[in-house]
């Protein structure tokens, strides 16, 4: 991890056109000789010059609003540092940047980092991302075993409807039943016997017909 010093040195290399310009001519105003390069003061003076106070606002009220919410952790980190150039005195403490980076997890992550009590703001996103693998893969493995009922992909079958069979309309009128059929003769005992019960029909005493 960079010092502060360091910070500096490393975002001035990268400073191109009338950015390098600047800094070649302000550098010995803001670090004047034996004066250590301090990262917030540089970045103080670079949006000073560049940066609108309003939009610095702006970015600073996005900054604390910042939470994880559907980000994963390392989208979240990405944020967090991008945002918090804009708000230096809020996490000038490492601990403060640490709690600040921590506390804006999601609920069921930060309770797991809170009760671990981890100080550092490198620690705190290298415990996030294990917890955030070991999830996964514990919902990918929870998925992988899912296998749909039978009754869901089952195709070309009558549904059931209350728990009880449905007797196809077609079929309802034939079953128990001793009227006669469309030539005369009875369902049950197959003669002609007209609208008369049939001799033969349940409950009936083959002797006496009664």
């Amino acid at each position: 991890m960079c010092n502060e010093t360091e910070k500096v040195i490393l975002a001035t290399y990268q400073l191109e056109g009338v950015a390098n310009t600047w800094w070649m001519t302000t550098h010995e105003t803001i670090f004047p000789q034996g004066v250590v390069q301090d990262w917030n003061i540089f970045l103080e003076a670079f949006n000073d010059k560049y940066f609108f106070e309003t939009a610095r606002e702006v970015k600073m009220a996005e900054f604390q609003r910042l939470r994880q919410g559907f980000q994963t952790v390392d989208e979240y980190e990405v944020k967090f540092a991008e945002l918090s150039r804009y708000a230096p005195k809020l996490i000038e403490n490492p601990v403060n940047r640490a709690r600040r980076f921590r506390d804006g997890f999601r609920p069921d992550l930060r309770s797991i980092l809170v009760s671990l009590h981890l100080k550092t703001y490198n620690d705190i996103y290298r415990r996030a991302q294990k917890i955030e693998k070991d999830q996964n893969e514990r919902s990918a493995s929870s998925g992988s075993k899912f296998v749909p009922s039978r009754d869901a992909i089952r195709q070309g079958k009558r549904p059931m409807t209350g728990g009880k069979f449905q007797i196809p309309p077609n079929r309802k009128g034939g079953i128990g039943k001793s009227g006669p059929s469309q030539n005369g003769q009875c369902l049950l005992c197959g003669r002609r016997h007209g609208t008369s019960p049939c001799p033969r029909r349940p409950g009936v005493c083959f002797g006496c017909g009664q």
